[in-house]
């Protein structure tokens, strides 16, 4: 089966990979420490939102990215395996790579379809619940506009079947599907007839083995503007892009309430994620349900794209992430009592979620420091996400305990250390003996972003923890990085990193 790579249609007229709309500037300010975490001044400090701009370029036809099982998919440039400066190297071909987000970084990065030379925009994909099946938008050789394909993974590759879905019927675009939690429904946008102007969010269910003739969702959603970007959380509350619908800017993100037979009026959300520009490409993990991200871009002057990562801050007495969608809801104004009813209904399956992803990724496979691949391209399977290896380090045989929530007594009131993080892990694995360049150190663990960061050091100055992280990179971590605690509890205050 053969795909058009280069030239999208409506969708994708833009660089930005959607219809253009007006124009102004990015109004999100950040700032940036010395080891480039990032922070939103005015979402860190007011609400319980942590919204920050995530190192990774949106390359197009893509607008932004997608969770696959407990990381990322991305569209890139070759280069990207190679961590070289750019400067330094071409950018090679476009692929598709998938990757473990760290904090505001990507991890390593391996190739998500290894053999397949297809170019698709990464946040126009959607997953079974078991991650053996996507359904993703392609333009067919012989046709000009974007249709919707399905793709099953068979060993450790994705095959693709040749002909679109048996809805996807004449000179109309199917684009960017999202399906159902269980899979038994899916939305997608399209200008097809039905529609009230521009792309519309139709709606199809499954029958048997088919997908039956789509509806449109309805005109309390839908508007003579576009509608993009469609995207169903674990609960199917459903995020999706318009600028048709009263909002701060050209495209704004909005959600909508799933009442248990369709969705409540669109609600736009809070301006610390909408702005002047362009928001789109919305998307929350099904996993932990505690990640999100969206794209915003500058709607005059000079082109600029920005990924932005949208994490709970942990609670200090429970030292636990809740899901996202509450707190949103709740800033839109949805509800109360749909707000307060959606929180308790994702909190006791958000961990089930988690543990069923987890056992679909295989343990940490070692190699040795001075290979650039945690595991040969051959043998790593092209679903499973790299893990860091821990060969590098020689680590005692204590028992994995539970992550330290308390802080140590021998720790001052409002004391202030600084550690390197090396590790990043979806199971807890307790603390450990590392030793790095002969001298041997005790990690602490801590919860954050809905996953285990290990941590050596117990650094008194910035300038000893940034030795200790370059000594970290030397011995095969390239993505250390230094954290500061107060009294045990990560800050990313900026003025203890001067």
């Amino acid at each position: 089966m053969k795909f058009l790579i280069v030239t999208f249609a409506l969708v994708y007229i833009t660089s930005g990979g959607y219809p253009a709309q007006g124009s102004n500037i990015i109004d999100h300010s950040c700032w940036s420490d010395q080891q480039g975490n990032f922070s939103s001044q005015d979402t860190a400090m007011t609400t319980k939102l942590l919204i920050r701009p995530f190192q990774l370029d949106i390359v197009p036809p893509s607008s932004g990215v997608q969770f696959y099982k407990n990381g990322i998919i991305f569209l890139s440039h070759s280069k990207i395996e190679e961590k070289v400066p750019e400067k330094h190297l071409s950018f090679g071909s476009l692929k598709t790579f998938m990757a473990l987000p760290l904090d505001t970084i990507p991890g390593d990065c391996i190739p998500f379809i290894p053999t397949a030379p297809n170019v698709f925009p990464s946040e126009a994909t959607t997953f079974t619940e078991d991650f053996n099946t996507m359904y993703v938008s392609l333009i067919p050789e012989r046709d000009s506009r974007e249709k919707i394909f399905r793709a099953t993974l068979n060993s450790n590759n994705w095959v693709f079947d040749e002909t679109p879905l048996e809805f996807c019927k004449g000179n109309y675009i199917y684009s960017h599907p999202t399906l159902a939690a269980k899979g038994d429904f899916m939305i997608f946008s399209s200008d097809m007839v039905g529609s009230a102007g521009g792309l519309d969010l139709f709606i199809s269910r499954k029958e048997g083995d088919n997908w039956g003739n789509p509806e449109n969702i309805g005109k309390h959603i839908n508007t003579t503007g576009n509608e993009l970007f469609a995207s169903l959380d674990a609960e199917n509350n459903l995020y999706f892009s318009s600028d048709g619908l009263p909002g701060e800017g050209g495209y704004d993100v909005f959600v909508c309430n799933y009442n248990g037979k369709g969705w409540d009026k669109p609600h736009n959300l809070p301006a610390i994620i909408n702005s002047r520009n362009d928001e789109v490409a919305f998307t929350v993990s099904r996993i932990d349900r505690s990640n999100a991200f969206f794209t915003s871009r500058t709607r005059f002057g000079k082109s600029r794209t920005l990924l932005n990562s949208v994490t709970l801050k942990p609670s200090p007495a429970t030292d636990k992430n809740n899901a996202i969608s509450p707190e949103l809801f709740a800033m839109a104004g949805i509800d109360s009592k749909s707000s307060k009813a959606l929180k308790e209904a994702s909190e006791p399956r958000a961990e089930k979620a988690s543990e069923k992803a987890e056992s679909q990724n295989p343990p940490p496979v070692k190699n040795n420091a001075d290979k650039k691949e945690v595991t040969p391209p051959a043998s790593r399977p092209a679903n499973t996400l790299p893990t860091k290896s821990t060969t590098d380090y020689k680590e005692a045989a204590a028992p994995a305990s539970k992550p330290s929530t308390t802080i140590p007594a021998e720790v001052k009131k409002d004391a202030v250390v600084y550690r390197v993080q090396i590790l990043a892990n979806m199971k807890p694995i307790g603390s450990k003996n590392f030793t790095v360049e002969g001298k041997t150190y005790k990690s602490f663990e801590y919860l954050h972003m809905g996953g285990y960061r290990t941590t050596i050091g117990d650094c008194q100055t910035l300038a000893e923890a940034k030795a200790l992280q370059n000594a970290c990179r030397r011995n095969g971590y390239n993505q250390a990085f230094v954290v500061a605690f107060k009294n045990n509890i990560r800050s990313n205050d900026p003025a203890l990193f001067k």
